[in-house]
């Protein structure tokens, strides 16, 4: 995939919407001394046209600053004021942006046409913004390439090799995921960590969402931007549905067991149910079986079961996993892997992951892996009768 395409990407990923706002930036109350910038572009080979700079705003919206036409060498100038720092993009066609962090000072751009590539003068925090969006690309590139591999597995019908790409896409993804928490967490320019942020998904990483959001008023206090992007959380939480959060009512599961015999969630009513997801191939979960199991013998009695739902691809290796591990509770698959619709339902996107849910269906716990797990139990469930 080429970079105009993942530049596309980027810009719909980030979920910017884009109007045109005749609100001042600073909405009418900043009183901060407004600072000059100037963004100067020498870009060989670029047609003669008009360039859009763009002020994205942490509230998911998008204000136009200015329009400039770029001379027969492909050079273009803005100039501007601000009060404070920002996240700018300019735009030189539909699909073609330059993103940049904003301070007072002067921008150099250089490069050529169709900026395939392009150097940066002027500004550490632009520098470092360039960067982080060179890993995305590249991360975004790796991603597509696993996808298009599995696909191509799966069309010759090796099982074993298809779950063997799962587990690497899974991979992957972790650690793109977590490279973005980091970089969110380390820059000390805000601009470029809102954008960060936004590069996750808000339903995967909700809780590092809302850690961040509220982290934004101690590390950059009373600015614009962390004013706005606590609207943006606010609008986001609204729109985002919490199932499986404590306190909501168990979304029902309806799934083949070992044997080809279909078990709903909601036949166990009545009991304390641990929901629990994990797949043979996940050492993390083969790891935290032998602390379920101990927890099932020792509860079992207690009005207490567990129904485990595997993301596993391929039966052989599910079976041989439940028997090696002794798993003596209710095993269930659709055998999809993280395409399963059970675990889109629960927002499963790491495993192990569990669900305790109570006898009226309502989840009361999640996430019990070790000591919590059985301390929780010790805590809801109802003595022995003697």
């Amino acid at each position: 995939m080429n970079n105009k395409i993942l530049f596309t990407g980027l810009c719909l990923f980030f979920g910017l919407t884009i109007f045109t706002s005749s609100h001042a930036m600073a909405g009418g109350k900043e009183k901060s001394a407004k600072k000059a910038f100037t963004i100067s572009g020498d870009v060989a080979g670029l047609p003669e046209s008009t360039l859009v700079l763009e002020l994205l705003r942490a509230n998911d919206s998008l204000k136009i600053i200015d329009s400039q036409k770029s001379d027969r060498a492909g050079r273009f100038t803005f100039k501007g004021t601000l009060s404070e720092p920002g996240l700018y993009r300019i735009r030189f066609s539909p699909n073609k942006f330059v993103l940049l962090c904003v301070e007072k000072g002067e921008i150099k751009i250089k490069g050529n046409w169709p900026l395939e590539d392009y150097k940066l003068q002027g500004s550490l925090a632009s520098s470092e913004l360039k960067l982080f969006v060179d890993t995305v690309i590249g991360y975004m590139t790796l991603l597509n390439k696993t996808a298009s591999r599995i696909d191509s597995i799966k069309g010759t019908g090796n099982a074993q090799a298809a779950d063997m790409a799962e587990k690497d896409k899974v991979g992957i993804t972790v650690q793109f995921r977590n490279f973005i928490k980091r970089y969110c967490d380390a820059t000390q320019y805000e601009p470029n960590a809102v954008i960060a942020a936004r590069v996750l998904n808000p339903q995967e990483d909700l809780e590092y969402y809302k850690q961040f959001s509220n982290g934004l008023d101690k590390r950059y206090p009373g600015t614009i931007m962390t004013k706005e992007f606590h609207q943006f959380m606010t609008k986001m939480l609204d729109g985002i549905p919490e199932p499986t959060e404590i306190g909501n009512m168990a979304p029902d599961l309806k799934l083949e067991d070992t044997a080809g015999k279909t078990v709903t969630l909601s036949s166990l009513r009545g009991k304390f149910v641990l929901l629990d997801f994990w797949a043979s191939w996940c050492g993390p979960c083969r790891a935290e079986n032998p602390n379920v199991l101990e927890a099932y013998k020792q509860f079992k009695d207690r009005n207490f079961t567990i129904l485990a739902v595997s993301l596993d691809n391929v039966k052989s290796k599910w079976l041989d996993a439940v028997h090696h591990d002794a798993l003596l509770w209710s095993q269930v698959s659709d055998l999809k892997g993280w395409q399963s619709p059970a675990a889109a339902k629960y927002g499963v996107h790491s495993i192990p992951m569990n669900f305790l849910i109570d006898p009226k269906g309502v989840i009361i716990a999640k996430g019990l892996r070790g000591p919590m797990l059985d301390d929780k139990l010790k805590e809801v469930l109802p003595s022995l009768s003697r």
